[in-house]
């Protein structure tokens, strides 16, 4: 009885599944949005100098963000089905995960792209009226993010995460004892 309790628990991860398909709806929605309404600005605006130029640069940079976003929160919703409840057949290979390992490096690669987004934003806002130590403190704090999170992921994670290896065959390739 316990063992049916638990394996039919899996079903909870539709949670996970149900909430990150309507978030990556969201965020792509919001992005389209954005596209239109920064086409209207930059359009209707009339404004053509080189200031302007800049901020459309990033709004397109930040909205291009955005959709990547939207895409990986699908992928999620798609990778949490796969793990907890079952294969979907003909995904593409770009939207077919194996373990969470995958999971992981691929939030890790979207917060890396989101730092670097808005280090862009800031960079092209920055101006003579700030400090140049501003600029560097921040463009600093976030290379040293990005580099825990390479740092973390490459040497720190070695091996399958614990719930990879709680779902390994004893004796398997992923044997923590064979490593």
């Amino acid at each position: 009885m316990v063992d049916r309790f638990l394996g039919g628990s899996r079903y909870l991860a539709l949670l996970a599944v149900v909430g990150s398909f309507i978030a990556s709806v969201v965020v792509q929605v919001y992005g389209l949005i954005r596209v239109f309404v920064n086409a209207y600005d930059a359009y209707l605006g009339r404004d053509f100098s080189d200031q302007a130029a800049k901020a459309v640069l990033v709004d397109a940079v930040s909205t291009i963000d955005l959709f990547l976003l939207g895409t990986i929160l699908f992928v999620f919703a798609i990778g949490f089905f796969q793990l907890f409840i079952g294969q979907i057949p003909r995904l593409p290979r770009a939207m077919q995960v194996h373990s969470f390992g995958e999971l992981k490096g691929r939030l890790t690669g979207v917060v890396i792209v989101a730092l670097v987004v808005a280090f862009l934003g800031e960079a092209v806002e920055w101006g003579s009226s700030s400090s140049r130590t501003d600029i560097l403190a921040y463009g600093l704090a976030i290379a040293a993010v990005i580099f825990s999170l390479g740092f973390v992921t490459r040497y720190l994670e070695v091996g399958p995460s614990i719930l990879e290896r709680a779902s390994a065959p004893a004796g398997g390739p992923e044997d923590p004892a064979e490593g």
